[in-house]
């Protein structure tokens, strides 16, 4: 009782954390997303997983599911309904990580009262350490927990993962230490086993007693012992009535908070005092039938059995003032109702949104369970259907952040309270994953040189594990591809704005960090909150002063040089291959691939670093997800071929600002070719979804002009030569509809190495000069293969381009991009 900070206590002593799991009674949904997750991602940002109970979780909710937007999304809840009469109740902190693993059993709800503000009692156990058998004993209980809230395959994983991965994991002992329930042994029984014989006397504190008394009474009677029974003054849950009924062993005395502080005295314990120690039993249940009395027909409860010597257990009391005399007691239990659980005609238990079908999960007090439900959500209203096992589903493109379920009864329709909606692909992120956006997440300013490394550290291992496609069956068909309109394209206000950008947001200086941050992210960057140790800003005060310009990253020592290089091959050999795009969901694959550039970019610009080393990785694994290699296909031209629907998925203004920033980049250095900016354009006539964006892309690309590129190299000009390219290039294969026509009109002799020609119905680079009449070879580029062709039999595409009937701007651009310098005049 003497912490009352238990979260800082847990993450004092806690290195990086991969898996969080709280069991709680109630929670309060802006503490778990405004502080537990915010301070949970500076040690590690593990996948945090709530249990509590679903009648306190849905009144919460109802409270604040206007601003309560992180649920679902960065942290999961799970209701946990037992049923009319009882409660899930126990409250526990677990957290692990690769090292060791802590855990915390207490009386604290998850809120600012139950962790903080309250006078609350907390067990700690660590493992490594003495505390293995209570962590080992969890374990167990966390299954049962899973039993309870019947949880999906995905989240027993989740929760249970850290006692099958990690290395400590397979050294716990057997388990101890822990009294739960439910169990087919009372806990009062399982309480009273843990004592040592009779104890000298015996100390009970509880803020809540059954109504009649009887778990208190029956407790007494069966020490025989002088009882102490601590009661909190004005927050009194025993009746006069009952407390007659008690047995002469047993003393009420009033407590109070020391100095006179307004705490409410949460802690629940049953200490049993011997002359040499302290045998204490602490954590969520109270003194009542429910909890002590009950097996498989009461609530969930977890205690902690502790032995303290004498010394420690009076300064654990030194919290409290207990005086001589009893409270007030009423004469009517006021905890008459607090076992009763609310039951409305339509309460909603959990809801799931996967692959564009929502499922939602309810129960239903005197009324026939319908066939179908109205599914409410912010902006439309859906019908879903009964399916197996009960659940109802029904389709649907984005579901928001919370639901309400309709149904029709005889005394007309019914609405629930709202739910929040677990979006599952954001809920599942594997580990790789989750620690690259814990990196990210965590700073802000330039990337130091260490930096750059640890991050390109985590994605190299997060390219080497997949990531779940999560039902690829149910993906919806693809809707019909971009066509671009020739005249805007290449009109002469395409790609300007209109007005000046305003630059706000932290853009006029260097945030690699944050920038990074929101294009690792498949969702989008979430911003958090400040920490409540801020000071709130004063509207009538005077503006805060601006935040000094971050300092300029180190250059590269040479150690550091080597390893970023090795790092930055394994990247490229990571993405260059078919088994890592098919490990890729669109949406993921989409920001691996902006990540890599945006990475890329930043590394060869940084001071020290070998540029052109970084520019021929970076070229080889453009050329294999967009070119081939002459060894496959290009990469992507297979993944859009197996999955049509990936382009919708994937297209968004920031991978085309990483694509024009990678191009820009590769254009101006030797090692991509002098062919690299029709291979480019053919990315964009290919995929014309990859280089159009979304409405805001010049935003996108003024954003990284700014923080990569330095505005000198103006993004938003390359992404206009791109993008009527790419118009070029589609305007030009649609034309070649019977090139043999124009083999005639080729007087010159030679085709030089370099140069586009069109062969076997596709574009292709010549790969050496070599003369007509002879043979010669080639890189296809639809097929990503070397060939062998008759020079006669190839048409240099900058020949003929001028005889087809193509407006003037197309011929003028092909020409410029087919001639390179070396072979413009030499014919």
């Amino acid at each position: 009782m003497n912490e009352i900070n238990v979260l800082q206590h847990m993450l004092s002593a806690s290195k990086r954390v991969t898996t969080a799991v709280v069991l709680t009674h109630n929670i309060d949904f802006m503490f778990a997303q405004a502080i537990l997750v915010n301070r949970l991602r500076k040690n590690g940002a593990p996948r945090l997983t709530v249990f509590a109970d679903a009648g306190c979780a849905a009144a919460s909710f109802t409270r604040q599911s206007e601003i309560a937007n992180l649920v679902g999304r960065s942290f999961r809840v799970v209701p946990v309904d037992l049923g009319v009469g009882r409660r899930f109740h126990p409250k526990a902190i677990f957290l692990a990580g690769p090292e060791s693993a802590r855990l915390a059993v207490g009386s604290g709800n998850l809120g600012h009262g139950g962790w903080s503000g309250n006078r609350e009692i907390w067990t700690y156990f660590d493992y490594p350490g003495a505390g293995g058998p209570a962590i080992a004993a969890f374990r167990n209980y966390l299954e049962n927990v899973c039993e309870l809230a019947a949880v999906s395959e995905a989240v027993r994983a989740t929760v249970l993962e850290p006692f099958q991965s990690e290395a400590w994991a397979g050294d716990l002992p057997e388990p101890d230490g822990l009294l739960a329930l439910p169990a087919d042994v009372f806990i009062m029984d399982q309480l009273l086993a843990k004592f040592d014989g009779p104890p000298s006397s015996f100390d009970l504190l509880s803020p809540y007693f059954d109504s009649e008394g009887e778990a208190a009474a029956e407790l007494a009677r069966r020490l025989n012992v002088p009882t102490r029974i601590l009661i909190q003054q004005g927050k009194e849950g025993l009746s006069s009535s009952s407390a007659d009924k008690l047995p002469a062993c047993a003393q009420i005395l009033g407590i109070a908070p020391v100095n006179g502080q307004r705490q409410t005295i949460h802690a629940k314990l049953y200490a049993a005092r011997y002359p040499d120690r302290v045998i204490l039993v602490a954590g969520s249940a109270n003194c009542s039938r429910a909890a002590l009395l009950s097996r498989h027909n009461g609530n969930a409860e977890l205690m902690a059995v502790s032995q303290l010597t004498v010394s420690e257990y009076d300064e654990l009391l030194a919290a409290i003032q207990i005086s001589d005399e009893p409270p007030h007691l009423p004469e009517v239990a006021p905890n008459e109702n607090w076992d009763a659980v609310e039951s409305p005609i339509v309460r909603v238990l959990s809801t799931s949104f996967e692959d564009g079908v929502i499922v939602v999960r309810c129960i239903f007090a005197g009324v026939v369970i319908p066939s179908q439900i109205r599914v409410v959500l912010n902006a439309v209203t859906v019908v879903a259907l009964a399916g197996e096992g009960g659940a109802y589903s029904a389709a649907v493109s984005d579901p928001g952040s919370r639901l309400w379920v309709e149904i029709d009864t005889v005394q007309g329709p019914v609405r629930s309270a709202p739910l929040w909606i677990d979006h599952e692909a954001e809920l599942r992120i594997g580990r790789p994953e989750q620690n690259v956006q814990a990196k990210l997440a965590g700073n802000e300013g330039p990337i130091s040189s260490d930096g750059l490394i640890d991050i390109f550290t985590l994605v190299v291992e997060h390219y080497n594990n997949p990531v779940p496609w999560s039902g690829m069956a149910s993906r919806k068909k693809a809707g019909p591809a971009v066509e671009y309109n020739l005249d805007d394209v290449f009109s002469d206000g395409f790609g300007q704005r209109s007005y000046a950008p305003m630059l706000g947001g932290g853009y006029a200086q260097t945030d690699e960090w944050t920038l990074m941050n929101d294009y690792f992210r498949v969702v989008g960057s979430i911003r958090h909150p400040k920490d409540p140790i801020d000071p709130p800003d004063d509207p009538n005060g005077d503006p805060p002063a601006p935040k000094p310009l971050p300092a300029r990253s180190k250059p590269l020592e040479p150690n550091q040089v080597q390893k970023l290089q090795r790092l930055i091959d394994k990247a490229v050999k990571s993405m260059s291959s078919m088994a890592f795009l098919e490990s890729r969901p669109p949406a993921r694959l989409a920001a691996d691939i902006r990540t890599a550039a945006l990475l890329l970019a930043i590394a060869r610009r940084r001071e020290g670093m070998d540029k052109g080393k970084v520019d021929t990785a970076s070229a080889k694994l453009f050329y294999a997800l967009f070119s081939g290699t002459g060894e496959s296909h290009p990469l992507l031209d297979v993944y859009v071929e197996r999955h049509p629907d990936a382009p919708d998925q994937m297209q968004s203004s920031e991978l085309t600002a990483a694509m024009t920033l990678w191009i820009a980049d590769l254009l101006q250095t030797p090692e991509v070719g002098q062919w690299f900016e029709f291979a480019g354009s053919r990315v964009a006539a290919q995929h014309p979804w990859l280089a159009q964006g979304k409405e805001d892309v010049l935003q996108s690309l003024e954003r990284l002009s700014v923080h990569v590129a330095s505005l000198a190299e103006a993004l938003p000009e390359f992404w206009v030569g791109w993008i009527r390219g790419g118009v070029a290039v589609k305007a030009l294969m649609d034309s070649l509809t019977n090139p043999t026509a124009f083999l005639e009109a080729i007087a010159r002799s030679r085709v030089y190495s370099g140069e586009i020609v069109w062969v076997a119905g596709q574009f292709a680079v010549a790969q050496a000069d070599f003369d007509r009449s002879a043979n010669g070879q080639f890189l296809l580029l639809r097929d990503g293969r070397l060939a062998k062709f008759k020079g006669e039999k190839t048409v240099p595409i900058v020949d003929v381009v001028g005889k087809m009937d193509l407006p003037e701007t197309i011929i003028d651009t092909m020409k410029r991009m087919l001639a390179p310098t070396g072979i413009q005049q030499v014919r």
